[in-house]
């Protein structure tokens, strides 16, 4: 084959195999430049691009190669030193900015809602298990927000209706009647009936209910010398139910009391002072009859004399019938004081020794303040004649 492929060489056959080696290597020289152009120029971009990074670094930090490595390295600490300082500042402003305004608030609503907990949760209800897991949730709150959340009078209201319920079931009289003691500022007192109580309780909240507690009726009989004023006018029968206010050195009503010093007193026995049974009285009627020059006067008077008391006197001695004596006697004193409200005429100085149904830790009080009482009556526990006038004052309008 080689010998046919020279054979029509114009060149001897060695002229042909060295040209055709010179051209394969001419071939090989030249693919090899231009790999070694492309690498060449691969590399000339990868230096311009580290170049161009190294000059934006060299820009931010405001480096130069030709300046001195103590140079740089004393920047670079002022750079450290600067962002410290910053961070310094930053965090600096976030704590007395931010932080501890916060942390403040707070703890202001915090110390609030823990006051409103304890105002609240006491007494029986203090170490109550819900008072401790509301006391919890506020502690362990993150914000002011949370701790606003928090709801007491709820659970408060509900533990106390509770606990009043009990305690009128197991603290009522013979009569069906519990006492409610008001500690407030002051120690108020009310005998109610256990229907009225239980009603009391449903219809209020825990900022009352937590300041009142209910007792069985521990009550004494307290002898009492009031004036009419005093004693509801004279209007009062035995068996009426009273409220106890107290009036002040200058004789005016406390303005900053709303409610009775002591309420559901009862009435157990009323004496009118003595002078109301004396008794002189005279009824005249004169009548003069003209007839021409004769005049005939004519004069008709009865007189009555008597005293009540020594009427009665007279019958329990055999002077009298006591039955019929007693009888046209019973309630003498009452009915002289409804007698003198339908006639608008009374004798306003009479004075009346009263009987009161009174609690036992209110004797003292009643009797220390003896000349500043006043009973009044109960529109609810009116007289049938106080009910008569108020419905016909309303039916009147």
């Amino acid at each position: 084959m080689k010998d046919d492929k020279f054979r029509n060489s114009p060149y001897p056959p060695e002229y042909d195999e060295i040209e055709l080696r010179n051209k394969i290597e001419a071939q090989n020289q030249r693919l090899r430049k231009e790999q070694d152009l492309e690498e060449s120029i691969e590399s000339e971009k990868g230096f311009k691009l580290l170049k161009k990074i190294n000059e934006q670094a060299s820009s931010i930090f405001n480096l130069n190669k030709n300046e001195p490595i103590e140079d740089e390295k004393k920047k670079k600490i002022g750079i450290i030193i600067t962002t410290l300082i910053v961070l310094t500042l930053i965090i600096s402003a976030y704590y007395f900015l931010i932080y501890e305004p916060s942390q403040a608030n707070l703890e202001e609503a915090q110390t609030a809602k823990l006051n409103e907990l304890h105002s609240l949760y006491k007494g029986p209800l203090a170490s109550a298990t819900e008072a401790f897991n509301l006391e919890k949730e506020i502690t362990e709150s993150k914000n002011a927000f949370e701790v606003e959340t928090v709801d007491i009078m709820g659970p408060a209201t509900k533990d106390w209706k509770q606990h009043h319920q009990k305690s009128i079931e197991t603290n009522h009289d013979d009569f069906n009647r519990t006492m409610a003691s008001y500690e407030t500022n002051t120690s108020k007192n009310a005998i109610i009936p256990v229907s009225e109580a239980l009603n009391f309780v449903n219809n209020n909240d825990a900022t009352i209910l937590s300041d009142v507690k209910f007792e069985k009726p521990d009550t004494v009989s307290v002898p009492i010398l009031v004036s009419r004023l005093q004693a509801s006018g004279g209007l009062l029968s035995v068996g009426s139910v009273v409220d106890v206010y107290t009036t002040n050195q200058t004789n005016q009503t406390d303005l900053n009391s709303t409610s009775p010093d002591i309420s559901g007193c009862t009435i157990l026995s009323i004496l009118r002072y003595e002078e109301s049974g004396n008794i002189e009285s005279e009824y005249g009627k004169a009548q003069t009859l003209v007839q021409g020059n004769t005049t005939n006067p004519n004069e008709n008077t009865e007189t009555f004399r008597g005293n009540v008391l020594e009427l009665i006197k007279g019958s329990l001695a055999g002077g009298y019938n006591e039955e019929e004596t007693i009888a046209m006697l019973k309630n003498y004193g009452l009915k002289l004081s409804n007698y003198e409200r339908e006639i608008n005429l009374g004798e306003l100085d009479a004075q009346y020794l009263l009987l009161v149904e009174t609690p036992s830790n209110k004797v003292n009080y009643m009797l220390n303040n003896m000349e500043n009482i006043i009973l009044t009556v109960p529109t609810k526990n009116a007289p049938s004649w106080m009910v008569e006038e108020i419905q016909s004052s309303n039916n009147n309008k």
